[in-house]
């Protein structure tokens, strides 16, 4: 009968022992698991995204807009037409009149 709870008590330890290890060991594994994740959606985002003093590195768009271009465009045009009325195609949809 001691025997018998001697042996119980010693799977009991065992088990408790174990069920630390294995904790610690898939503890250790979701740290290398986020290590490696947050590797990869760092070198992600320094591919595509472009923060602060890296923005020269961007193409300019085809589609960009030269503020300056228009400004004279329409100083000109001012100029030309001293009534004040605007040129229709210079309106954008969905204006007051």
């Amino acid at each position: 009968m001691e025997n018998d709870e001697i042996r119980n008590s010693t799977d009991e330890v065992l088990e408790i022992n174990k069920a630390k290890r294995d904790f610690k060991i898939e503890l250790a594994l979701f740290f290398i698991l986020g290590l490696l994740l947050g590797v990869t959606v760092k070198t992600e985002a320094a591919k595509r995204i472009t923060i602060g003093f890296n923005d020269y590195k961007i193409d300019a768009a085809a589609d960009s807009y030269n503020v300056s271009e228009i400004k004279k465009k329409l100083v000109e045009e001012a100029k030309n037409n001293p009534s004040g009325a605007q040129d229709p195609s210079l309106q954008g949809a969905g204006a007051c009149h």
